[in-house]
């Protein structure tokens, strides 16, 4: 009897699971979501194209550096607010789990990045946290497909294949690590919107 309830339980936490997932993909098709996704990648290209043009022509200077990543930040931040609202990160129990998944990515790239800094004088190795941005984007992917779909697995693979890259052309790390993110952010949002497209159809089609 006991056992049968625990079943019971356990299928009804996954139903409830699945019932949030299936939420979370309605709200990315009927909100600009894949929009919000074109834009954050643009300004990440842009940040990384401005990385790259002072790493190899101006200064490896971090004030600069600092600059552009918190002007990437904001424009993100005002993005979202503009399409989605204030409360956009509270508007779905799984997109406020998503935003802490992709804060802490942001708050550990933050650190090893600082790390790096400090050891450059030492060890001469201020690049090596640019293939451990990568890793640490593999592993925000993995979280994302653990908790929306295992398709964002690909996603993982991708990034993971980026820092591959980066360390066979570190002096482009920023471009590659740029157009490697940007890419993989406009093929998610073609996806999003061909399931948006194809949706509004079977609509249509039922009104008929």
């Amino acid at each position: 009897m006991n056992m049968n309830a625990a079943d019971e339980n356990r299928q009804e936490a996954f139903d409830d699971w699945s019932r949030l997932r299936q939420g979370l993909i309605r709200i990315g098709l009927d909100r600009p979501w894949p929009e919000s996704l074109i834009w954050i990648g643009v300004f990440h290209l842009t940040a990384c194209i401005v990385c790259h043009i002072l790493y190899r022509y101006v200064t490896i200077a971090p004030l600069p550096y600092l600059a552009t990543w918190s002007a990437q930040l904001a424009a993100n931040i005002l993005m979202l607010r503009k399409l989605h609202g204030r409360g956009w990160s509270r508007s779905h129990p799984l997109i406020g789990v998503l935003t802490r998944v992709w804060l802490t990515f942001l708050i550990i790239s933050f650190s090893v990045t600082s790390y790096s800094e400090m050891s450059a004088a030492q060890a001469n190795a201020f690049n090596w946290f640019k293939p451990a941005w990568a890793s640490l984007s593999c592993f925000a992917w993995a979280m994302t497909a653990w908790i929306v779909s295992p398709w964002f697995v690909v996603a993982a693979v991708w990034t993971w294949a980026t820092g591959w890259a980066m360390i066979y052309r570190i002096h482009d790390a920023y471009l590659i690590y740029g157009i490697g993110w940007a890419t993989l952010l406009w093929v998610v949002a073609a996806i999003l919107i061909r399931k948006r497209k194809r949706q509004a159809g079977q609509f249509e089609k039922r009104v008929e």
